[in-house]
């Protein structure tokens, strides 16, 4: 199984959310947990924008650990370009617009045939988007 983590799911695991970990340990030996660059990018900057250097080492170092235990990160293609507008449109027509960072996350996961992992309820809002909520034992 494939699952695409969201920005959320990274800063749990990475804070060791109890319900999640859990979660984690029960995942089989052969599950993938992939990022996409996209919340890469919006873990980076929350490291940038801590507000001391101290604070921004220990976040780096949370941060490098996380990300070695990532199988990889996915990167924006045209099929997940097409994907995002797509969602972006239905999403304009239905008159509820989500977050654009979170529409570029669902398109990863759907290009890439994956489960979405969130508790951001918006996602639901998605046609054919898989997603789970490890938050919730």
């Amino acid at each position: 199984m494939k699952y695409l983590l969201d920005t959320d799911h990274c800063s749990y695991i990475q804070r060791g959310h109890s319900a999640v970990v859990s979660r984690l340990l029960t995942l089989p030996e052969d599950t993938n947990l992939l990022i996409s660059v996209i919340s890469q990018g919006e873990l980076l900057a929350g490291i940038y924008q801590a507000r001391s250097t101290r604070r921004r080492q220990e976040l780096r170092r949370i941060y490098e650990e996380f990300l070695s235990n990532i199988a990889d990160v996915l990167t924006v293609t045209p099929v997940v370009a097409e994907q995002y507008a797509r969602i972006l449109a239905q999403l304009v027509h239905k008159g509820t617009p989500i977050p654009i960072n979170d529409i570029w996350i669902a398109a990863t996961a759907l290009a890439y045939d994956m489960v979405l992992v969130s508790a951001d309820a918006h996602f639901h809002l998605i046609e054919g988007l898989q997603v789970e909520d490890w938050t919730q034992p």
